[in-house]
């Protein structure tokens, strides 16, 4: 297999529960294949060498009974510690170490109801290569359907020195913190591309794994960027002027194995002369907080929504960022027609355009 480039960004990792590999001692790439019965086997050659290390399959049983299967090629074994013949499902930040197994290993079965990857989620299988006498430590995330019938594989990860230890789901040995003033965003004011930095570019290496944006209260768009590009496209319907997109990121803690989420967010502001989006805190001349010289009243309200100050339009949307209604210059607005439920109203005035929240209630 032609190994590709990382698409999501490796891990931050400090002092990793006693793993210490030095900078640069590690490689991953993304795979990023389903496995099934119709698809065949999947063969993976890890570390890119002369020969291949594993293959993943969907073995068929008696009747319409299938096992979950992997098969240890030449001088490659999968972590089994516990039962032999089927490997340990390890999470997020487990010791790649102990007893290995060859040849065929069974990751779910639905005879007897064996192997501890069923319908368990993401989880690491921990890998051991011998090349030259020396061994060569790693792991792969993969899910297996509860079903046994499918094996979805994300990434890989190895060492790239004999001997060194190895966590699963360990990219990098980088601590440098996320910096979320590169998250950048494009497109127009109501078709925008998001998207968190990859690597390089001098930037150091993060594992972005969700990220959202928003204007005020209401969600515009949000995915999970794992096994993938830290990116995504949001619809913003309503024309909002700032948004705020935030990426969480993994962090391993260095002393209880603990995986950590922090979150990091940038506002970014529509500016109308340059008809691009820019960093709300560094944009010139461009109103973030608009005015807001507006009141509505009452909230929650059940037939009508009463409006204090002076607008220019307003606009609701419903939670899905779908138009509503719609009203101009008014000081009452007849909300009789809406269900119960939460909506966002969009304020225009000589001062600026925001949003509000209120709840209709019956």
């Amino acid at each position: 297999m032609q190994h590709q480039e990382l698409k999501s960004i490796a891990l931050i990792v400090g002092i990793l529960c006693g793993v210490t590999p030095a900078s640069g001692q590690i490689d991953t790439y993304s795979i990023n294949d389903t496995v099934t019965v119709a698809s065949g086997p999947f063969t993976l050659n890890v570390d890119g060498d002369a020969s291949n290390d594993y293959t993943f399959e969907i073995f068929p049983l008696s009747g319409s009974s299938t096992a979950a299967r992997v098969v240890s090629l030449w001088d490659s074994y999968v972590m089994d510690a516990s039962t032999w013949g089927y490997p340990d499902a390890l999470n997020c930040g487990d010791i790649v170490a102990g007893t290995y197994t060859s040849g065929s290993a069974v990751l779910g079965t639905d005879v007897g109801g064996g192997g501890s990857f069923t319908g368990a989620g993401l989880k690491f299988l921990g890998l051991k290569m011998d090349v030259g006498g020396e061994s060569y430590h790693g792991w792969i995330s993969l899910d297996v359907s509860a079903s046994n019938d499918t094996i979805i594989l994300h990434d890989v990860g190895y060492a790239t020195v004999p001997n060194n230890a190895i966590a699963a789901g360990q990219m990098s040995d980088e601590t440098d913190p996320p910096l979320c003033d590169f998250i950048y965003t494009v497109g127009t004011q109501f078709e925008i591309e998001v998207a968190a930095p990859t690597t390089g570019n001098g930037l150091p290496p993060m594992a972005p794994v969700f990220i959202s944006t928003s204007s005020g209260d209401l969600v515009l768009a949000e995915d999970s960027c794992f096994a993938g590009p830290c990116t995504h496209l949001v619809s913003n319907a309503m024309g909002a002027d700032t948004i705020t997109t935030c990426i969480d990121y993994v962090v391993y803690g260095s002393e209880m194995c603990i995986m950590d989420t922090p979150t990091c967010c940038v506002t970014q502001a529509w500016d109308e002369e340059s008809q691009s989006w820019q960093i709300a805190e560094t944009a010139s001349g461009i109103q973030v907080e608009p005015v807001r010289d507006v009141v509505l009243y009452p909230v929650p309200t059940n037939g009508q929504l009463n409006i204090s100050g002076e607008v220019d339009a307003l606009r609701i949307f419903d939670v899905f960022g779908r138009l509503v209604l719609t009203a101009g210059r008014a000081s009452v607005v007849d909300i009789s027609g809406l269900a119960a439920g939460d909506y966002f109203v969009e304020i225009t005035t000589f001062t600026g355009r925001w949003m509000e929240k209120i709840q209709v209630v019956r």
